[in-house]
């Protein structure tokens, strides 16, 4: 019986999925001022439906490989409501199976709601929100510290790239409000703290979980203020400060365009809290004000030179002062060497916050879109200084038809086992996905 109903439901899902798609294709909603700035002057784009289907295998050290596949369907998008009402949604019915485990429903199905959440522009100058939103921050690619609310958002893995996970992932429940005028914006909210029960859809009950529990486990007030004079024709500076109980912070973005085709910036970012280390081992007290800071530089290739095939590079510096230091390395090879669940715990930690474990690290990103025809190829590599470890992941993406592409996604961990990057347990894995967009 039980399982009846689960299908008559998934069932209904999947028709209204289909019923609110068209053929228009936005992008994820994103809530940069940019954004807000579009919204006020034309029309929001209606609903799109992604159908995915991924192959995947992954090798672990001293281990067989697991394969795994996955099907999903994703309706997301901004839907008229009204001229000055519209419904921001983000939400994916998938299903898993891997060679380890045999496929149960109530297990192997899921149903993602990422965002959710009502958008009103009642004049040129006011913008709301009010629900489950996806709010970003950050200018930088490989690791962004005022992202305020990548903490324990991710759905699923499908990538290593920041810039993919941020892009799709749970949102938050909150009130923002955004005000903008022709030489600024500002934009302000509240998050609140929704206790919720374990194994409840409003938690992580089978099938339908919402995650309340990772996305609003704590209240919080938040507020970002971008000037953009006249004059500033090639800066942009934004000043942002998220306040949690005994967790204060501040942070800012700056990015400077030195020539057309030459990009710097930076991210800065300080909190009250403790370092990775205390934090996962639950001791008490030890807080403090950390530092994180991103320098970065993108070029692109000259048009003159690579005509249509937009080339560019980034290399950026990441440091965490809350990650492990160069001290700490011999302490930490000896925990790993003797499978100290701390070690393990503290890795953890880092990888749920999605914060460098290492203080420092260097990260590269190299695009080439239309490389060939109208193929895309992207490699990023990530590096620690402290131990040489890292990871690196390729791209291709290609289009087969109008709607539909093919993504072929291959990465590989490196350094040996009691390194900050090999002790991940990885080594290496490899994605095909198609994707058909109504």
């Amino acid at each position: 019986m039980n399982q009846t109903k689960l299908i008559i439901c998934l069932s209904a899902i999947l028709l209204i999925q289909d019923v609110l798609a068209n053929d228009d294709i936005p992008s994820l909603p994103s809530f940069s001022h940019e954004s807000v700035t579009d919204s006020s002057s034309q029309a929001l784009g209606s609903l799109s439906l992604d159908l995915k289907s991924q192959a995947m295998a992954d090798w672990a050290e001293h281990d067989s490989p697991i394969a795994s596949g996955r099907i999903s369907t994703r309706l997301y998008g901004q839907g008229n409501i009204s001229d000055s009402l519209s419904i921001e949604l983000n939400t994916r019915l998938r299903s898993q199976i891997n060679s380890r485990e045999h496929y149960q429903a109530e297990k192997n199905i899921r149903l993602d709601i990422q965002s959710l959440a009502l958008n009103y522009t009642p004049t040129e100058n006011w913008h709301w929100i009010a629900g489950r939103t996806n709010i970003r921050n950050g200018v930088a690619s490989g690791f962004n510290p005022t992202d305020w609310f990548k903490n324990n958002s991710q759905v699923i893995f499908e990538s290593l790239d920041t810039t993919d996970r941020r892009e799709d992932r749970l949102g938050v429940f909150a009130l923002m409000g955004v005000w903008l005028n022709t030489d600024s914006v500002l934009s302000f909210g509240y998050r609140p703290n929704l206790p919720v029960k374990s194994k409840t859809v409003a938690s992580n009950s089978k099938v339908i979980g919402m995650g309340l529990d990772r996305t609003n486990n704590q209240d919080a007030f938040f507020i970002k203020y971008s000037p953009s004079p006249a004059s500033w024709n090639n800066l942009s500076l934004t000043v942002s400060s998220l306040y949690q109980s005994t967790q204060p912070s501040l942070g800012t973005e700056l990015s400077l365009t030195v020539l057309d085709n030459l990009v710097l910036y930076s991210e800065w970012f300080v909190q009250r809290r403790q370092n990775l280390a205390d934090e996962a081992q639950s001791n008490i007290g030890n807080q403090r004000f950390y530092h994180q800071l991103v320098n970065g530089v993108t070029w692109s290739l000259p048009e003159s030179l690579v005509d249509n095939k937009d080339i560019s590079m980034s290399l950026e510096y990441h440091f965490n002062e809350a990650g492990l230091k160069q001290s700490q390395l011999g302490s930490w090879r000896r925990a790993i060497a003797h499978s100290d669940w701390r070690a393990r715990s503290i890795a953890s930690l880092a990888n749920i916050k999605q914060e460098p474990l290492a203080q420092q690290q260097f990260f590269n990103r190299m695009v080439w879109n239309n490389f060939w025809k109208n193929n895309d190829l992207s490699i990023i590599t990530t590096v620690t200084p402290m131990d040489g470890s890292g990871f690196s992941q390729v791209t291709l993406s290609t289009p087969v038809m109008p709607a539909l592409r093919m993504n072929l996604q291959g990465y590989h961990y490196f350094g040996s086992h009691n390194t900050i990057y090999g002790s991940t347990g990885r080594k290496g894995g490899i994605m095909l996905s198609f994707t058909y967009t109504i």
